[in-house]
C-alpha cells in the first residue's frame, strides 16, 4: 500500500471544513428554461456498424471515432468508416487518443502501444509493452489515456502505466484509480478508497491533495479549473489546489449516477445523469439547457469538439445535438401529438391545440424548462379550432363552439362547423365555417350570437388575426377578410391580381400592412386599416434579396421581419442601413411552407403539418465557425493501397503509373456544424477538357483515368454558397509502357525492320509466285491442249453421228422408198390375170429380189453402229449423246443406278438408237424444255426412261392408223430384235414417257472380257 495512505484521515477534516465553506461563494443567474428539445441527428448502432455501449472520442484529423467491441469507426462527413483491424491474433483497442504532434496511442486488456496507420488506412496497434512489466498489468483493462510534459499515461483500474516517448522507459504504479486527469501539467489520480493524490510519474511519489474525494469523471470548467463528478454523485469544482462544492443550478438534492462529464468548446460542460437526463451548463456556471425526456435518461458518453455541437452515446444510438441553435422541436417526445398545430397564449401560458387534443405549457418544478399537460375534459369532437383573450377560452370543432368553464368545456353555439375562431375585442368572437359564418357576443354572464349568419367561402385554409379582421388565404388569386361592424358581420372578396397566371395568394401581417405575395417575389401591400392598396415599402427590397421567394412575413415588437419560403425561415433585422438578411441562423428548419406564430413578444412558433419548431424572439444570431474541408486520402482503386494520407505530411503525389490510374478521392469537410449533408462541387480539368459535377457524397472516384496532367478541384458548397477554400490536387498519369517513348523508339525500330523483313519476303514471294504462274501457263496450255483435243475428238464423233444418221435417212426416205415402189408395182403386175406362166415366175422371183433387197438395205440402216460405242460404255454413251443432242435446246439429266452387268454389242448398240431416236423426238418433234433419261441395272433386267415435258401425242393414234415414220416404228422393232419391251405414253400437252425393260440374255450371263468391262 502507498504510504500516503496512512495519513488520510488526518487530512479528511481539513478537506470537509474547505468544501462547507467554499460552497457559500458562488451565485449565479437562471438562463430561460428549455423549450422542446434540440435539433438532433441520431445515428443507430446498425448504421454505424458498432456492437452496443460505444464510447466516443475523436481521431487525428478532428473526426467523431466510435469506438465499440474492437472497432474503431470515424464519421467522415455522413459515412461511418471503420478502420481497425479485425483478427483474432490482435487485441481490441478499448481507447485511441491523439497527441499534438498526431501519434496515435492506444490502451487495451494488458497492452498497449501506438495505433500505426497502414497502406490501406486502417490502424494496427503496435504494442509497447516490454519483456519485463508487473504482474497486475495482465489483469488491467487501460481505458484512459493522458498526456504528460514527458510522455504518455496509460490508466487502467487496478494501476498506471507511464511511457517516457523521449527514453521510451516504462514505470509502473500500482493502484486502485477510478479516474486519472491533467492540470497545469500536473497529473491526478483519483479513487473512492483513498481520495485524490497528485502523481509525479518520474518520481512515482505522490501527494496528497484531497483523501475524502474520489473522482471518477472530471471536464475542464473555466480558465484554470475543472469540474469533477465524484464516487458519491456530487459535483465539485477543482482549481488545483482545493475542491470546492458547487451545486450548478441542482440544489442540495442528491443526484443520480453521473454517466459523463464533457467540457464545451464554447465553455461551460455538460453533464448526463442516469434517470434523470442531460444538463448543460454554461461558463459562468447558469443552468443552459435541460433535457429531461426518456431518451435523454440513459446516456453512456458524451464528446464535444465543435463549437455548437456535442455527441451522446447511448446503448443503441449515437447523437449530434446542435445545443447553441436557437430552434428547438416539440413533438411526440414532449408528450405532444402534432397534427397542424395552433399556439395562443392565454394568461402567461402557450396554448397547443394539435391534432384535435389541447395542450397547456407549464414551467418544471425545478424551472429548467418547460412540460406539456394535456388539457382534460375536452368536447366530444376534438379542438380545431381556438381563440383566446384573458378571459375567455374559445374552442371549434364539427359540432360547433364551446367556452372553457370549470371542469371542461360548455357549448355556445351549435349546428356550425366552426372552422375558425377569432377574437375581434375581448367581448366579439366571430366563428368562420366553410359554410357560414357566425358571430358571438359576450353580455358579461353568457355568449350569445349577435347577428344573422351570412354565407361561407369555402373552408378556409389559413387565418391571420389582426386587430381589424380576420384575413383568410382562400385559395388561387382569392383571399377575404371577415370582421365585425355596425352590428353586421362584413365579408370582402379580393381576387384581382397583377400576376398573369392564378396561384396561391399567401398573407402575411407587418405592423401597418397586409402583404398579399404571388408567384416570383411578387407582392401587394395593403393598408392594415383600409385594406386599400399604398405605395411599396422600404422593406420590399430587402425581401428581393433573399434567395427564394418569401411567401408570408410577420414583424415583431423589435421590428424584425420573420418571413418564410417554400423550403424554410429567415429573417430580416432592422439595421442603420435598412435590414440585415439572417437565412443561417434558422437555416435547421428546412420543412416545406412553415407558418410562423408570435406570441407574447418572446415566443416564435413556426408550424408545418407535422412538425412545431419554437424560437425565442430575442435570439443571438448563430455564428457559423468557417469550415475548411481538406483531402483525406487518395486510394488506388485497384489494389486498395493508399496512396496519399493527411496523416502523413510528407506525403505527396506528383506522377503515378499508369497501372494506378483507377484513384479513389476521400474529403472531410472539417467539421459537423450544418444538419444537412455537405455538397461538394467537384470540377476536373485536363487539357482544354473539362467536367464539373456536386454531390453529396464525399467520396470520388475517378476510374480509367488516361495518361496526362490532371488537376482536380473539390469545393465545399451549402445553399449554393461556397464554403472555405477550394481545394487543388494536381497529379499526373504517365503513359502505360506499351506508349512510353521507349516503347515509341522500340515500336519504330521494330516497324522499320518489320517493313523491311516485308520487302525482303515480297520479293521472294514474287519470285515464287513468278515461277509458279509459269508452271501454272504450263498445266494451262497442256489442259487447253487436251480439251481441243477432246473437243475435235466430240465434233468429228458428232459429224461421223450426223453423216450416218442423213445417209440412213436418205436411204430409208429413197432407195427404200425406191425399192417399195418396185415391190408394189412387182405385185400389180402379177395380178394381172393375162400374164403366162413363164412371165408370172420371172416376175415372182424379180418381186422376192426387190423384197430381200429392202430387206437388207433396211438392216444396213438399222445396224449401223453408233461411234460412242466405240470407247465408252453404256452410261457414258448415253450421258454424251444426250449431251449432244439437247444442248442448246432442253435441259437433260442423266440418272444410272444399280450394279451394271454385260451386255452384248447388237443389243447396246440397238439400246443406244432406241434412246437417240427417243431423245431427237423429244428436241425436235415435242419442243420440250426438260429432258430426263434413267438407265437402271437390275438383278433380272434392264431399264431405260426418257421422260420429256413437251407437247406430247396420241400413241394409239401414232399407231393404229399407220401415222408416224420410220423412226417411230423403228423403236419397235429395235426392241423386239434385242427381245426388249418397248412402252410409250403420253398425251396431248402432258410430255412423253418412253419406256424400254431388257431382260438379261444367256450370253450375257457369261464372264465379260476385259474389253467389254470397260466399255460398260
Amino acid at each position: 500500500m502507498p504510504s500516503f495512505l496512512v495519513h488520510l484521515r488526518l487530512s479528511r477534516l481539513a478537506c470537509l471544513a474547505l468544501l462547507a465553506s467554499g460552497s457559500q461563494f458562488l451565485s449565479w443567474g437562471a438562463s430561460s428554461p428549455t423549450i422542446g428539445l434540440p435539433i438532433a441527428r441520431i445515428y443507430s448502432i446498425e448504421e454505424i456498424g458498432a456492437s452496443r455501449g460505444p464510447q466516443l472520442s475523436f481521431d487525428r484529423l478532428g473526426r467523431l471515432a466510435v469506438i465499440s467491441g474492437g472497432s474503431y469507426i470515424v464519421l467522415n462527413d455522413d459515412s461511418w468508416i471503420d478502420l481497425a483491424i479485425h483478427n483474432n491474433d490482435i487485441l481490441p483497442m478499448l481507447e485511441l487518443a491523439v497527441d499534438s504532434r498526431g501519434t496515435a496511442y492506444y490502451g487495451a486488456l494488458a497492452s498497449w502501444g501506438i495505433a500505426e496507420t497502414t497502406s490501406n488506412g486502417s490502424l494496427r496497434p503496435t504494442s509497447l509493452r516490454p519483456a519485463q512489466y508487473p504482474a497486475w498489468v495482465n489483469a488491467t483493462n487501460f481505458t484512459q489515456i493522458l498526456f504528460t510534459p514527458t510522455g504518455v499515461l496509460f490508466v487502467g483500474t487496478t494501476g498506471v502505466v507511464h511511457l517516457n516517448t523521449t527514453t521510451m522507459e516504462h514505470s509502473f504504479f500500482e493502484l486502485q484509480v477510478a479516474s486519472a486527469f491533467t492540470l497545469d501539467s500536473e497529473i491526478y489520480l483519483s479513487s473512492g478508497t483513498y481520495g485524490t493524490v497528485r502523481f509525479d510519474p518520474q518520481s512515482q511519489e505522490t501527494e496528497m491533495v484531497s483523501p475524502d474525494i474520489g473522482i471518477f469523471n472530471t471536464a475542464y470548467f473555466g480558465e484554470n479549473g475543472i469540474v469533477a463528478a465524484t464516487t458519491n454523485n456530487r459535483l465539485v469544482y477543482f482549481d488545483g489546489t482545493s475542491f470546492v462544492e458547487r451545486d450548478f443550478g441542482f440544489g442540495s438534492r442528491r443526484l443520480g449516477t453521473i454517466s459523463s462529464l464533457e467540457s464545451l468548446p464554447d465553455g461551460g460542460f455538460a453533464v448526463a445523469i442516469d434517470g434523470e437526463g442531460l444538463f448543460l451548463i454554461d461558463g459562468e456556471g447558469n443552468r443552459k439547457m435541460a433535457l429531461t425526456t426518456t431518451n435523454y435518461r440513459r446516456i453512456l458518453d458524451l464528446a464535444a469538439r465543435d463549437t455548437g455541437i456535442l455527441w451522446l452515446a447511448r446503448e443503441s444510438s449515437v447523437e449530434k445535438l446542435l445545443y447553441n441553435n436557437p430552434v428547438s422541436v416539440v413533438d411526440h417526445r414532449s408528450d405532444v401529438v402534432i397534427g397542424w398545430p395552433q399556439v395562443l397564449q392565454r394568461g402567461g401560458h402557450s396554448l397547443i391545440a394539435s391534432n384535435g387534443l389541447l395542450y397547456k405549457m407549464e414551467l418544471s418544478a425545478d424551472s429548467w424548462y418547460y412540460e406539456f399537460e394535456s388539457v382534460e375534459n375536452l368536447p366530444t369532437s376534438g379542438v380545431w379550432a381556438i381563440a383566446t383573450n384573458e378571459e375567455h377560452l374559445i374552442v371549434g370543432n364539427s359540432d360547433g363552439v364551446y367556452a372553457q368553464v370549470p371542469g371542461g368545456f360548455s357549448p355556445i353555439l351549435e349546428n356550425i362547423d366552426a372552422n375558425r375562431v377569432y377574437f375581434q375585442d375581448d367581448n366579439t368572437c366571430i366563428v368562420v365555417g366553410g359554410t357560414e359564418i357566425a358571430a358571438l357576443k359576450w353580455d358579461g354572464q353568457r355568449w350569445f350570437e349577435c347577428a344573422p349568419r351570412i354565407k361561407g367561402v369555402g373552408f378556409p385554409s389559413v387565418a391571420h388575426r389582426t386587430d381589424e379582421a380576420l384575413w383568410i388565404e382562400l385559395g388561387l388569386d382569392r383571399v377575404g377578410r371577415v370582421w365585425f361592424e355596425n352590428g353586421e358581420i362584413q365579408l370582402e372578396i379580393m381576387d384581382q391580381f397583377p400576376w398573369p397566371e392564378p396561384v396561391w395568394v399567401n398573407i402575411g401581417v407587418l405592423n401597418q400592412y397586409i402583404v398579399l405575395s404571388g408567384p416570383d417575389n411578387h407582392r401587394v401591400y395593403l393598408d392594415k386599416a383600409t385594406a386599400r392598396p399604398v405605395s411599396t415599402p422600404p422593406i420590399e427590397s430587402s425581401l428581393q434579396q433573399a434567395e427564394h421567394t418569401v411567401l408570408r412575413v410577420t414583424e415583431d415588437e423589435d421590428g424584425v421581419i420573420w418571413a418564410t419560403h417554400a423550403k424554410g425561415v429567415l429573417t430580416f433585422h432592422p439595421s442603420e442601413n435598412g435590414y440585415r438578411m439572417d437565412s443561417e441562423s434558422l437555416s435547421s428548419i428546412s420543412d416545406q411552407y412553415p407558418m410562423i406564430t408570435l406570441i407574447n413578444g418572446q415566443h416564435a412558433w413556426i408550424a408545418t403539418e407535422s412538425v412545431l419548431y419554437h424560437v425565442d424572439q430575442d435570439f443571438k444570431p448563430l455564428t457559423v465557425p468557417p469550415r475548411q474541408p481538406f483531402l483525406v486520402s487518395i486510394v488506388d482503386g485497384k489494389t486498395g493501397d493508399q496512396l496519399y494520407s493527411a496523416h502523413h505530411k510528407n506525403d505527396t503525389i506528383t506522377e503515378l503509373p499508369y497501372s494506378q490510374n483507377h484513384l479513389v478521392f476521400r474529403y472531410f469537410s472539417g467539421g459537423y456544424t450544418p444538419l444537412q449533408k455537405p455538397i461538394y462541387e467537384f470540377s476536373m480539368q485536363k487539357g482544354s477538357e473539362s467536367w464539373k459535377v456536386y454531390s453529396e457524397d464525399s467520396l470520388l472516384t475517378l476510374p480509367s483515368l488516361e495518361e496526362g496532367s490532371y488537376r482536380l478541384t473539390a469545393q465545399l458548397t451549402d445553399r449554393d454558397k461556397r464554403v472555405g477554400s477550394p481545394i487543388l490536387t494536381s497529379f499526373k498519369i504517365a503513359p502505360p509502357w506499351y506508349r512510353s517513348t521507349l516503347a515509341y523508339v522500340t515500336y519504330w525500330s521494330a516497324g522499320a525492320l518489320f517493313c523491311l523483313g516485308i520487302m525482303a519476303t515480297g520479293f521472294h514471294r514474287a519470285k515464287r509466285k513468278h515461277e509458279q504462274l509459269e508452271l501454272l501457263v504450263q498445266q494451262r496450255t497442256q489442259e487447253l491442249r487436251e480439251t481441243m483435243q477432246k473437243l475435235t475428238e466430240e465434233a468429228r464423233t458428232s459429224a461421223t453421228l450426223a453423216e450416218r444418221n442423213r445417209l440412213a435417212g436418205e436411204i430409208h426416205d429413197s432407195l427404200q422408198q425406191g425399192l417399195s415402189g418396185i415391190a408394189l408395182q412387182l405385185d400389180a403386175t402379177l395380178k394381172h390375170d393375162d400374164l403366162d406362166t413363164n412371165l408370172h415366175n420371172r416376175l415372182s422371183v424379180a418381186r422376192r429380189m426387190v423384197s430381200y433387197t429392202r430387206q437388207e438395205v433396211q438392216q444396213a440402216v438399222w445396224d449401223l453402229e453408233s461411234p460412242w460405242l466405240q470407247d465408252e460404255s453404256l452410261p457414258e454413251a448415253l450421258r454424251n449423246i444426250a449431251q449432244v443432242l439437247g444442248a442448246g435446246t432442253a435441259k437433260l439429266d442423266f440418272e444410272s443406278s444399280g450394279s451394271s452387268f454385260v451386255i452384248p454389242s447388237r443389243r447396246k448398240h440397238h439400246i443406244l438408237r432406241i434412246a437417240q431416236e427417243a431423245i431427237t423426238n423429244a428436241v425436235r418433234h415435242s419442243g420440250a424444255a426438260n429432258i430426263r433419261i434413267v438407265l437402271n441395272y437390275s438383278d433380272t433386267q434392264l431399264s431405260l426412261e426418257v421422260i420429256d415435258d413437251g407437247k406430247g401425242f396420241d400413241p394409239n393414234e401414232v399407231f393404229s392408223e399407220g401415222l408416224g415414220h420410220f423412226g417411230m416404228r423403228g423403236l419397235r422393232t429395235r426392241a423386239s430384235r434385242i427381245d426388249g419391251t418397248l412402252n410409250i405414253e403420253s398425251s396431248p400437252a402432258k410430255g412423253t414417257r418412253v419406256t424400254l425393260i431388257v431382260p438379261h440374255a444367256k450370253e450375257e450371263q457369261n464372264p465379260r472380257s476385259n474389253n467389254e468391262r470397260q466399255k460398260d
